[in-house]
């Protein structure tokens, strides 16, 4: 064997799908392989030209992969182009132009053809070929508007809406229902709408032994959740798994009622499987059966990950996914202790509560009462169901806090006057002990079950925020708590401190510091309870944060949460626990210089704040 031949060998051994291979078939592939130079700009493959002979697997450099003119794809090292036409022996649907100076190993289709349709290799294809360039040429060309994921809904409607008057009866609606071949009815009462579905129709009238000439504002839901018609069908699907409905009136700008979309006219939206484990969780009956039920939730987001959903939808699906079984285990523990004492609230808190789970989150919560403080069997109760709650979610597989953020302890379960005394005490003091942290997490509360004036009332008491220039310097500083590496070495990552470690703590590093960031600025803007994008463009809009700053917090954000979400999913497909270290080995190098840029540009980013609070000690 050559030393060239060596060289290649040893390099295949290291990348899918050859890694699996034994020593004398990666040899044997290497023997095969040309080496090819390409200099930066050169056209490798043209788009629509006959099908390929050979795929490319790039050794340094880059390229990239462009559909009609735009660049829907950069592959560094390792990365392999030109197997998804060997496969399907059609032609390219894209072209591939070299970014850089880039060498490439060239492996003939006799070669490769046999190692692509072994069984062990159908998970990497599936991965690169199953679809992501579809998707990625289906960005490029989104003005075709093909898939109801990136529609506006106002194009989704496939028919005028069956309004009715509240006195219809449900002889009349279910018969004209039948003849437009509608799932719903539109109820209108005038200021607002109200819905019966069909389902409604099943549980509420023939089940209930109802008679027919029942009117629909006995047995209709009001009011209907309603959505705008600029919204897009994710954003719709979205909604309906954060609310647990299945039908959405779509209004125009005018309030004027376009239709319904329903979730099965979302049908080709990948995400919609997870209809089906937050419908079976609304009709669990016990807690053991939630945890049977929840056994299902890694698959589902596996099987979203497979479908190449995006890693903000993917916590999304997550975060409703835990909301559902936290209102579940909320039904099952009144049940099991009794009514409540008082009405309550219940809030979600930390990723969950930002809607940015991934599979490693735990359940931070908290809870908040109407009523007295000071009253001991409100408060034990209160606790008793937060304690069952924990131990539900825990049983379903959402670890609890390790810190201790739970409702079952006095800190995190209060009345709400309460709750606002001290939300105002920190605004107002913080520097008593831990109210920098606590002010932290309690402004990421989102309601998961209502009613939602304890909210207001926490979101009322942030509001005077702004007014709190002391605060807002703590807040600042705490934002630079968690400092990104500054670099790589070889296979290292060389921390803030200096340190040198083979993994690199994706959230310490990297989505602390921009979760930190986004909250101070939002807070400083006089906004809790959102998303960090979210945060992010509040603060932009009310000039408490850079547009420049915000816009690379947003990038690193992005980058961040895809690297931390790829990492996990391997871990589940493994059968690991879930974490947050990444191995630099196995980065890319092309991933690893975009890595470096958005730790950077995180950490230009401290620095003007660090900078800030020295003029202003």
């Amino acid at each position: 064997m050559t030393a060239a031949v060596q060289e290649v060998s040893e390099f295949l051994r290291s990348v899918p799908p050859f890694e699996g291979l034994t020593a004398e078939e990666v040899d044997r592939v290497a023997d095969a392989c040309r080496i090819e130079f390409f200099a930066a700009g050169a056209t490798i493959l043209a788009e629509a030209t006959a099908p390929v002979d050979s795929a490319w697997v790039v050794r340094r450099g880059a390229v990239e992969l462009i559909a009609e003119g735009r660049v829907v794809d950069l592959l560094g090292e390792g990365e392999m182009f030109g197997h998804r036409a060997l496969l399907t022996d059609d032609p390219l649907s894209f072209s591939v132009r070299a970014h850089e100076d880039t060498l490439c190993y060239a492996i003939p289709s006799a070669v490769l053809l046999p190692i692509l349709t072994r069984p062990a290799a159908l998970r990497y294809v599936v991965r690169s070929v199953g679809g992501r360039m579809d998707m990625l040429v289906r960005d490029a060309r989104a003005t075709d508007g093909a898939d109801p994921a990136d529609r506006p809904l106002a194009d989704l409607i496939a028919a005028p809406p069956l309004i009715c008057p509240p006195q219809t009866t449900v002889r009349e609606t279910a018969q004209a229902m039948a003849e437009l071949g509608q799932s719903c009815a539109l109820v209108d009462l005038g200021d607002r709408l109200g819905i019966v579905t069909d389902r409604d129709l099943r549980t509420r009238v023939v089940a209930a032994g109802a008679p027919s000439d029942t009117p629909l504002s006995a047995v209709m839901t009001e009011p209907a959740r309603t959505v705008t018609d600029d919204r897009t069908g994710a954003d719709a699907l979205f909604e309906m798994l954060d609310q647990g409905v299945r039908h959405l009136p779509v209004l125009d700008s005018q309030g004027t009622v376009l239709g319904v979309i329903s979730d099965t006219d979302l049908m080709a939206v990948e995400a919609r499987t997870p209809f089906r484990l937050r419908l079976a969780i609304d009709h669990a009956g016990s807690v053991e059966e939630l945890a049977r039920l929840a056994r299902a939730l890694p698959d589902t987001v596996l099987a979203l990950d497979d479908a190449r959903a995006d890693p903000s939808a993917i916590s999304r699906v997550m975060s409703s996914v835990h909301d559902a079984l936290t209102r579940k285990l909320l039904e099952l523990g009144e049940a099991s202790l009794g009514p409540p004492p008082v009405p309550y609230t219940w809030f979600a808190l930390g990723s969950f509560a930002r809607r940015e789970a991934v599979p490693s989150s735990d359940a931070d919560n908290a809870l908040a009462w109407a009523g007295p403080d000071d009253d001991p069997e409100i408060g034990r109760w209160m606790r008793s169901l937060g304690a069952f709650v924990g131990d539900g979610l825990t049983g379903s597989g959402i670890q609890s806090c390790a810190e201790g953020v739970v409702a079952s302890r006095p800190l995190f379960s209060r009345s709400a006057a309460a709750w606002e005394t001290a939300v105002r005490s920190w605004l107002g003091d913080p520097d008593q002990e831990k109210a920098l942290i606590l002010i932290s997490v309690i402004a990421d509360a989102r309601v998961v079950w209502a009613p939602a004036a304890a909210g207001d009332r926490l979101q009322a008491a942030f509001a005077e925020a702004p007014g709190r220039p002391r605060l807002l310097r703590r807040l600042q500083s705490l934002a630079l708590a968690y400092r990104p590496p500054t670099g790589f070495i070889r296979d290292l990552v060389v921390e803030y401190d200096g340190a040198r470690r083979p993994r690199l703590d994706i959230k310490r590093g990297g989505i602390l510091p921009v979760v930190d960031l986004a909250r101070a600025a939002a807070l400083a803007a006089g906004a809790a309870g959102a998303s960090t994008t979210q945060r992010l463009e509040t603060a932009t809009a009310a000039g408490t944060l850079e547009e420049r700053d915000a816009r690379l917090l947003g990038d690193a954000f992005e980058l961040f949460t895809e690297l931390r979400m790829t990492h996990q999913m391997q871990q589940l497909r493994s059968g690991d626990r879930p974490d947050d270290l990444l191995r630099v080995d196995e980065l890319t190098a092309l991933t690893r210089s975009y890595l470096k840029d958005a730790l950077r540009a995180v950490a230009s980013v401290q620095r003007g704040v660090a900078s800030m609070l020295a003029l202003n000690r």
